[in-house]
């Protein structure tokens, strides 16, 4: 006779060894689909995120430019710098902001990607015509050192990861600054 005390019921008998090894299987399916998808977003955050520097230094230069009233020279270092340079009056310059990209992004444009939709052309990272010195005038123009507006376009990105590439386009006769980022396909705002 048994011991009521001691009897075990259906529902009290624990997990098998095929139960836990499956929910493990299912726990490590989840896991490794979060991990990819994780990594996906972290690239792509990375990629707007160098995208906001470089959009924040370049507007940072023509609101100053406008606003004091000098001229504002931008400096494109590469593989990752920026610059934000005043030009003082009678002479001289200060340095406003200096800006670094992160997460290894770097000046780059990728092959096989297209030209941003304001099509100012060129095959090189930094695009500005050929321009040497590129600054912000106290009446909202982007021009080179001759005083002659330019159009250009800035490209970013991390190495070898084409998805990050982001590009700013700069208007040279009314200083409009546009962002674009490419999603693998083409360029969206």
């Amino acid at each position: 006779m048994t011991d009521p005390r001691h009897r075990v019921f259906a529902d009290e008998r624990g997990f098998s060894l095929a139960e836990i090894l499956t929910i493990v299987a299912i726990i490590g399916v989840l896991f490794g689909i979060t991990i990819i998808a994780f990594q996906a977003a972290a690239t792509t955050i990375q990629g707007d995120s160098n995208l906001r520097i470089l959009e924040r230094q370049l507007k940072l230069a023509r609101d100053t430019a406008v606003a004091q009233r000098r001229s504002v020279e931008v400096q494109f270092v590469p593989p990752n710098q920026l610059f934000v340079i005043r030009h003082d009056l009678p002479s001289g310059t200060t340095l406003l902001q200096s800006g670094y990209f992160e997460n290894n992004t770097t000046f780059i444009r990728f092959d096989g990607i297209p030209d941003t939709p304001d099509t100012f052309g060129g095959t090189d990272a930094i695009n500005v015509g050929g321009a040497t010195v590129l600054m912000f005038t106290s009446d909202g123009m982007f021009v080179d050192g001759a005083g002659t507006p330019v159009n250009g376009t800035i490209y970013v990105g991390q190495a070898g990861k084409p998805v990050t590439q982001r590009a700013v386009t700069v208007f040279g006769s009314t200083a409009r600054i546009r962002t674009y980022r490419w999603n693998g396909s083409q360029w969206g705002s």
